[in-house]
């Protein structure tokens, strides 16, 4: 019988720009792409990751069905919808946008949005209802260790709400997260999102999907400060990611040349989603529900058009 192709989807990290990513998966895991191919991984990274793990639990606890209810419960319990939330966040990114920002620490008041986000996951995730052994697709999520500066792999087997939060607790907005024997920041200092650990799966991908959040390339000379600032941030977000891509490509060619790797792994194809909106780094601290809702509908309408231009070949059985 023909088998569809194993594939794992790396999700970057982006504040309340991965709503786009949500979207996209909501539309990956349609009912209508059911048997066009076998997901074996997601990682991912902060809003990535947080996508990534709605994903993995869905899918574990109920099917492409439930991951795709989890993903939309989230984000629109995430919205700031009352006037007192909504108010909240208009003042926080009209002072995000001004062109100096006192910058002020998460230790010198009490933070709220790591106890929201807390809250939310527990209720969206519900790990302890999730099937014993957990047994899946694979999940890896990116965490930097704030003393050591060691990149950190939080595993679906072991997960908890708190690794979640680890992954997404970006500094200043979250103080650093303990959880095991590390003090955890944002994984977008280590690995935005994790790529090389998919290819250790079992059972191993053949293709990695990258849904990324920071764009590749910029039209224009950025000569604002604001300009500036968003280019220095996409830039930065996206090293960790094309080192990993770019690892990718030296496997596939080192293959080539080595029998016993070629004999134990497949050759990877990667390719991407990208959001390709023109939004600005204090968007991504944005929770309004009418950003939100773009960014979901911009994500399922580009993964429904990567289905268009994607040939996703079937393999023989055997």
């Amino acid at each position: 019988m023909p088998q569809p192709p194993r594939i794992a989807i790396a999700c970057q990290g982006g504040g309340s720009h991965a709503a786009f990513t949500a979207g996209a998966l909501h539309a990956l895991l349609a009912p209508e792409h059911e048997g066009r191919f076998d997901l074996v991984g997601l990682s991912g990274t902060s809003g990535g990751a947080v996508c990534a793990a709605l994903a993995w639990a869905g899918l574990l606890a109920g099917g492409r069905a439930d991951a795709r209810a989890r993903l939309e419960a989230f984000w629109a319990d995430l919205a700031a919808t009352d006037p007192y939330e909504r108010a909240l966040n208009d003042w926080s990114v009209f002072l995000a946008r001004l062109p100096f920002s006192a910058q002020v620490s998460p230790y010198a008041y009490c933070p709220m949005a790591e106890p929201a986000l807390r809250r939310l996951l527990g209720k969206c995730l519900r790990l302890a209802e999730l099937p014993a052994g957990r047994a899946g697709p694979s999940l890896r999520l990116g965490a930097a260790e704030v003393l050591t500066g060691a990149a950190g792999i939080f595993k679906g087997e072991t997960l908890t709400v708190d690794e979640v939060v680890a992954s997404a607790a970006v500094p200043p907005l979250f103080r650093a997260v303990r959880t095991g024997d590390g003090l955890w920041w944002d994984g977008l200092f280590s690995q935005n999102p994790p790529v090389r650990d998919l290819l250790d799966l079992a059972p191993k991908p053949e293709e990695i999907w990258v849904i990324r959040l920071n764009p590749r390339a910029r039209a224009t000379e950025p000569k604002t400060p604001a300009d500036i600032e968003d280019r220095r941030n996409e830039m930065a977000g996206n090293v960790p990611l094309d080192q990993e891509l770019h690892m990718i490509g030296r496997f596939n060619a080192l293959r080539l040349q080595a029998p016993e790797i070629a004999a134990r792994y497949a050759a990877i194809t990667v390719r991407e989603i990208e959001l390709d909106l023109d939004l600005d780094y204090p968007s991504k601290l944005d929770r309004a529900p009418e950003l939100l809702t773009r960014l979901r509908e911009h994500g399922a309408r580009r993964a429904r058009h990567f289905f268009e231009e994607t040939s996703i070949t079937v393999r023989p059985g055997g």
